[in-house]
């Protein structure tokens, strides 16, 4: 394998990790999900979990760490999916505690679990806190019933509301919610509905999401079908124009493209893959990035299992990143916080001139009032978060 020439000692190496554990099961599939994901199956449950924890006690063991450092030291763990919450909480209790076996807790430590609202009740969002679990995740997407079941989602606007209201009785002061923008058939006042009603909850985060077409997903095809039912462009624009005004309006803070929280309540974890930092990937289709390497593992759940269980190598993918990848990377995760890129960093970081890198491919935007340089730090305007793709697409 060709070696780079990255520094071994990048800053953001010398701060904690943050680790990702991927649980591919759901109670059904949504429309706009390409992810990796499977039916539940509540016999599937112990094997998998097995199978994670097997994975992280032999992680140092791993050929891919033992060409970079091994990070031990990590504050956030985030269980995502697929829809973790269909494993009891004492799977991602043993989850957690592997982590914490094999790794170095730095305090304090943020760990997330992603629900589903027809999943877990108050009981069992108290076993998830006796299990130091302490921000989750609630998938509502919509409060309109009519959307979500042309979602295909498992459940409906009083699921949510229940599940969020068990949560806050069971001590979680630390909820972020899922909206979804621009579905097809949504419009601006069922959308408006659906953001204020869940401004009304006050959870500490939000994050809203424009609908994008994905390769994969079932609604792929029936838009091919249906072009009518898409949102028109405009439409989704003042979507996203009112997410930023109301928000703004009821005391929470945009910090990254699609996110929003009340002050402090930053998700901490994906604030690592937005600033370049390391990260951790356990379970089927889990991605990480140690030292100058990033990686991925198996997507196919029975070929992860069986090599689990034989030893065998799950790693799929292993790249080692050259300087101006690795940079072009962070430019495209860095530029969707509102604070943007230092590139005084970056110059330090990759050792060549990004300031001369970025003016150059970023010329021809310079009136288009899309982003800004001041002080050495690049960021995105308004009007450029709403287009971010025209700019970031330039550092693919």
């Amino acid at each position: 394998m060709q070696k780079s020439n990255i520094p071994r000692n990048l800053p953001d190496d010398s701060v904690p990790v943050g680790v990702y554990i991927h649980i591919p099961f759901c109670l059904s599939r949504c429309n706009y999900c390409a992810f990796v994901s499977y039916t539940f199956s509540p016999k599937m449950e112990d094997g998998y979990v097995e199978a994670v924890i097997k994975e992280i006690n032999s992680a140092c063991m791993s050929p891919l760490f033992s060409e970079s450092r091994f990070p031990k030291a990590f504050d956030t763990i985030y269980i995502g999916g697929g829809t973790p919450s269909v494993f009891k909480p004492g799977n991602i209790k043993r989850l957690i505690d592997a982590i914490e076996t094999n790794f170095q807790p730095v305090n304090p430590l943020e760990i997330t679990v992603e629900i589903n609202p027809r999943t877990y009740s108050e009981a069992e969002f108290q076993r998830l806190r006796e299990a130091g679990v302490n921000r989750i995740s609630i998938g509502a997407q919509s409060l309109n019933d009519q959307e979500l079941g042309s979602m295909n989602r498992s459940h409906k606007s009083s699921n949510f509301l229940k599940v969020f209201e068990d949560a806050r009785s069971a001590g979680f002061d630390n909820i972020s919610v899922d909206l979804l923008a621009g579905y097809p058939g949504q419009t601006l006042k069922s959308f408006l509905h659906s953001l204020k009603g869940i401004v009304e909850l006050d959870p500490e985060h939000i994050s809203v999401y424009m609908f994008e077409v994905k390769s994969g997903s079932s609604i792929e095809s029936i838009i091919k079908m249906n072009q009518n039912c898409v949102v028109d462009d405009d439409v989704m624009a003042d979507m996203y124009e009112a997410v930023c005004a109301e928000l703004s309006l009821e005391g929470f803070e945009q910090y990254e493209i699609s996110n929003f929280c009340k002050p402090g309540m930053e998700s901490r974890h994906n604030l690592k893959y937005w600033s370049d930092q390391i990260f951790l990937g356990f379970g089927v289709a889990a991605h990480g990035m140690v030292g100058t390497m990033r990686y991925s593992n198996v997507v196919d759940l029975d070929n992860y299992l069986e090599a689990i269980h034989c030893n065998g190598n799950i790693i799929e993918s292993c790249v080692e990143l050259d300087p101006l990848t690795r940079f072009k990377d962070a430019m495209i995760m860095g530029l969707r916080k509102n604070q943007g890129v230092n590139l005084s960093d970056m110059n330090f970081r990759y050792s060549f001139d990004c300031r001369r890198f970025v003016k150059e491919i970023l010329n021809d935007l310079k009136d288009a009032e899309l982003f800004v340089i001041e002080n050495d730090v690049i960021r995105l305007t308004s009007r450029g978060r709403l287009l971010s793709n025209i700019v970031l697409s330039r550092f693919v």
